[in-house]
């Protein structure tokens, strides 16, 4: 039956989250954002069949030359392989119309695997979850920095050492920033002679601690300012009796796995794969 793909509205927005809610293949990670700020954006968009909506993407683009998909859903009856082919073409206009260089997804689910690949996506690498289950802090080299909370005046400064710090597909700009600043329970930097040289933030889920950020500017490391910044933002999940808490990093990052093993974290087993495709010539 015929199949047609148009930009999402505001409209759309029980559909869709009745297609998320209601179906096994469907994932939606909007961190700071809710689904209704991106409803009329030009990079939310569905495949409606018979006028019944049974597919759905969402891309992200702050602040940054590559956009995250944040959302994708399809219907259990349908073939998501074929409908997000028919979506794509047209959504990877809206991305470069965006400004968007990149595109970038998580598969949390192995359904999204040959989709993104029908796309001409390619893996770009795996992010694995590390758990801690204790509540230890070990002993760390004294640092001469100064660990103290964020204040928004300094998200200019958080942003510029971000960008030193990841690839452009990791960038955190000052919409992001701000974002999280606003949102989540701690938000700390470090900072010597007055300058800002390192920050993270910290979220809570109940009681799950998760330690979503930490960076610290490419000069400075090497200098046991990570470890501190790691320890400050475990001493406030334990004070809180947070358990279990948790944190993200790729796979082949090995410095860090390192500082977090270090800290008595280790791997769940859990893995998400990342997958991007390069927008230069749609």
């Amino acid at each position: 039956m015929f199949v047609h793909a148009r930009p999402a509205t505001r409209a759309d927005r029980t559909a869709i989250l009745q297609l998320i809610r209601g179906h096994r293949r469907a994932q939606l990670a909007l961190d700071w954002w809710s689904l209704e700020e991106w409803l009329d954006a030009p990079t939310a968009w569905v495949v409606e069949r018979m006028g019944r909506i049974v597919a759905f993407w969402l891309g992200i683009q702050v602040d940054s030359p590559v956009a995250w998909l944040r959302g994708a859903a399809v219907a259990d009856d349908e073939d998501a392989v074929a409908l997000f082919r028919q979506l794509w073409p047209h959504f990877a206009r809206a991305m470069v119309r965006q400004g968007a260089e990149q595109v970038v997804g998580m598969a949390y689910g192995e359904w999204l695997e040959p989709v993104y690949q029908a796309a001409g996506f390619t893996q770009q690498t795996v992010v694995i979850t590390l758990r801690k289950d204790d509540w230890r802090i070990p002993e760390i080299p004294a640092a001469p920095v100064h660990i103290r909370r964020a204040m928004l005046v300094d998200i200019p400064r958080i942003a510029e050492v971000d960008r030193l710090a990841f690839e452009p597909m990791w960038w955190y700009g000052p919409t992001i920033l701000t974002r999280a600043w606003r949102q989540v329970p701690y938000f700390i930097v470090a900072e010597e002679e007055g300058k800002i040289i390192g920050y993270a933030f910290t979220d809570l889920y109940g009681m799950h601690g998760h330690i979503v950020r930490l960076a610290v500017h490419p000069a400075h490391q090497g200098r046991a300012i990570g470890a501190r910044l790691l320890a400050e933002s475990l001493r406030y999940l334990i004070d809180l009796g947070a358990y279990p808490i948790t944190l993200n990093t790729q796979i082949e990052n090995q410095a860090s796995q390192a500082l977090y093993r270090r800290f008595g974290f280790h791997p769940t087993g859990q893995e998400i794969s990342i997958w991007g495709c390069s927008l230069k010539g749609e």
